[in-house]
């Protein structure tokens, strides 16, 4: 299937340009005047070097490929296999964890059903299944076709695999909007069109199950008409997934390039890592085909263990 190297790439490259400056205040983001692939700012991770958000992309991803379905436990046994034994990580080794997917993780560990590990409560709210969802569009445009979001079962598939590690209702919408651009995406011209579609299968969904009203209310602001339009002060950029998707979406839809969406990221500070790797998925797909916007080579050349991205994607197109 085209463009998952595209994707899986725009993922990695994106996590690998903002994870040098994690967790920077914003100031200081913009004095590290980032351009091009830098070594983690403690020295202890080379350039090129990317976090969790990939590795649990990856994890997902390659699960997809192999067994060309969806299967919880084997979703989890793999991010169990990232969380102790360092699979899918740039040189063999776990790094940077979120309590909450750790906290999920651990819970499968001890026998937990899959579905029933992640965590409920608003205040485990954060963009761990946001940030390694994106795989599964792929899956989703093959089973279900072109009008995949007419059907229920998408939604509630996407649901899932969210409630893996974040079974929130706001972490569970925010998962539908972006793997809805996401879908958009593969099929359209225009990135406005993209968020105008999620906005609209969201809200759809929302309206025949009422019981996530109170939770859409968090997206108002990323789905108004102005959106765009908001400065860079009024864009948070924290780990609250909320912040990740408006911070990640809203530097895609001011830029035009990849380059320039992800240099945008970087520049906001906070979660860099992480809303670079969403921002990165939407942009790798949207400039897919140009050789001038698309991921510069010369990040993705610097990327660690590009090996195992590539063989992960092509097994994902080929399933």
């Amino acid at each position: 299937m085209a463009k998952t190297d595209d994707l899986i790439f725009g993922v990695a490259t994106g996590d690998a340009m903002g994870f040098p400056v994690q967790f920077f205040k914003r100031e200081q983001a913009k004095a590290a005047n980032v351009t091009k692939m830098l070594a983690h700012w403690t020295g202890n991770y080379p350039a090129g070097s990317w976090s969790d958000d990939t590795s649990l992309t990856l994890a997902l991803a390659d699960s997809l490929g192999e067994t060309g379905s969806i299967d919880y436990d084997d979703i989890m046994r793999r991010f169990l296999l990232w969380l102790e034994g360092g699979s899918y990580t740039p040189k063999g080794k776990t790094f940077d964890i979120g309590q909450t997917c750790f906290n999920a993780i651990e819970r499968f560990k001890k026998g937990v059903p899959p579905l029933e590990c992640g965590g409920q409560k608003e205040r485990e709210c954060g963009n761990g299944s946001l940030m390694r969802i994106s795989p599964l569009v792929f899956y989703i445009q093959k089973k279900f076709g072109e009008r995949a979001f007419e059907n229920p079962q998408v939604f509630e598939l996407i649901h899932n695999v969210s409630r893996l590690t974040h079974a929130h209702p706001i972490a569970l919408l925010g998962c539908d909007i972006f793997v809805a651009m996401l879908f958009s995406l593969l099929n359209v011209s225009k990135k406005e069109k993209a968020l105008l579609f999620a906005y609209e299968k969201a809200l759809s969904f929302v309206e025949q199950n009422p019981e996530y009203k109170e939770a859409f209310s968090k997206y108002d602001r990323l789905l108004a008409p102005d959106f765009c339009t908001l400065p860079e002060g009024k864009i948070a950029s924290t780990g609250y997934v909320v912040d990740t998707l408006e911070a990640a979406v809203w530097c895609f839809l001011t830029t035009d390039s990849y380059r320039e969406c992800i240099l945008k990221v970087v520049n906001l500070g906070g979660d860099t890592d992480s809303i670079g790797a969403v921002a990165g998925a939407m942009a790798g797909l949207y400039y897919a085909d140009s050789l001038e916007k698309g991921i510069p080579e010369e990040w993705k050349e610097l990327l660690q263990n590009k090996e195992l991205i590539m063989s992960v994607a092509e097994k994902l197109a080929e399933s």
